[in-house]
């Protein structure tokens, strides 16, 4: 990946970067990021993944997609300048940078893909590296304990940046992430779970406001204006696709799509639709990646939010057609949920949560359509 940009004319030094990991929220962040400084009049490149229904959605420039000529273009740069072993997102990651670059942008907000030591975007020297959250995920790749997944994490930490985490991070992670930040030679910004005055549908939203603000203040002018042209923007400006997102089917049906796939976000949103939809027949879809434990994982549900109603439930499906989607028959019995061979809406619930997957959100959000209260 570093010969790649370099003999992209150092296309990873030509913007100003701002670089966030993390187990979750890392998107949400990234985001939040990147509408701040777009609402500041700034021009914003924004790379994240997965994309939820177009690939598209990983190389943005202002909210909105790029033209085909203009993607077209950086690819072509991109293929020409390949050693023939980079990964698919080597060349995305690579092809997004010359994007920006050639489009005039004045920042760019690179969302890791996994981990953050040996991720692809991990080649920039960052005005600010931020570090959302520490949970067990990824246990193959990033290490099988809290310590060893925040020193991957914090394999974004460089000197000469801007360093950050997140609220609520457990104490053994964050004693990795304030290391990793003394030996880059800078002080680790912690920011506050919420913002006084302002409150979010799910907490997890809260914090994750919160640590984009707490990033833009600090920042260098012109881009630390973007903090409270952010805080003043309406909550419609701040809703995210899949992030606690209602839509409706064409039978009038209510569905909130949430990529919640962690232990801790997953009891968030199911706390919250809860709590929204008390007196409504209610159905929660999901589907699991293959390197889950789901009988923990539905223990540990179960434990934070006690036995679910009569009037609630659950339909285990695949994670659309990923490769890594767990059998539905496999995750069904830890979730007492009917397995079903494709993702669908069943008859029955007045009302759906579409969770526990990007892919399984991203399979069945193009069966619905816009919804407004």
């Amino acid at each position: 990946m570093e010969g790649l940009v370099e003999r992209l004319d150092d296309v990873h030094r030509s913007l100003p970067a701002l670089h966030v990991a993390g187990s979750k929220g890392k998107g949400s962040v990234c985001h939040f990021l990147a509408r701040g400084l777009t609402a500041s009049g700034l021009k914003v490149g924004l790379y994240a993944s997965p994309h939820l229904s177009d690939w598209r959605e990983r190389l943005t420039i202002d909210g909105a997609f790029a033209s085909d000529a203009a993607l077209a273009d950086a690819l072509q740069k991109v293929l020409a300048a390949s050693a023939g072993e980079e990964t698919f997102f080597d060349l995305l990651t690579a092809a997004a940078m010359v994007l920006f670059r050639d489009a005039g942008c004045d920042i760019m907000v690179l969302e890791t893909g996994l981990g953050g030591r040996s991720d692809s975007t991990n080649v920039v020297q960052p005005m600010a590296a931020v570090v959302t959250s520490i949970e067990l995920e990824h246990v193959d790749v990033l290490g099988p304990d809290l310590a060893s997944i925040a020193g991957e994490k914090a394999g974004i930490y460089k000197p000469d940046a801007l360093l950050f985490a997140g609220a609520g991070i457990a104490a053994e992670a964050m004693k990795i992430l304030e290391s990793c930040a003394g030996q880059q030679g800078g002080a680790l910004h912690v920011a506050p779970s919420r913002l006084p005055g302002r409150s979010h549908v799910l907490p997890h939203q809260d914090a994750n406001l919160a640590l984009a603000v707490t990033v833009l203040r600090d920042l260098p002018r012109p881009f630390a204006a973007a903090a409270d042209i952010l805080l003043s923007l309406p909550e419609t400006s701040l809703q995210l696709p899949g992030r606690w997102e209602r839509r409706k089917l064409a039978d009038g049906r209510l569905v909130v799509f949430d990529i919640a796939h962690s232990t801790a976000s997953l009891t968030a949103v199911l706390q919250a639709f809860r709590k929204a939809f008390p007196d409504d027949l209610r159905g929660v879809l999901f589907a699991l990646r293959d390197d889950k434990d789901p009988m923990e994982l539905g223990a540990q549900l179960h434990a934070s939010l006690g036995p679910r109603a009569e009037t609630e439930s659950w339909w285990a499906m695949p994670a659309g057609d990923h490769p890594r989607s767990a059998a539905p028959a496999t995750i069904a019995p830890s979730f007492d949920a009917v397995p079903l061979p494709n993702p669908q809406f069943p008859d029955g619930p007045e009302v759906f949560l579409v969770t526990g997957s990007t892919y399984l959100v991203g399979a069945l959000r193009p069966e619905t359509e816009a919804w407004s209260s």
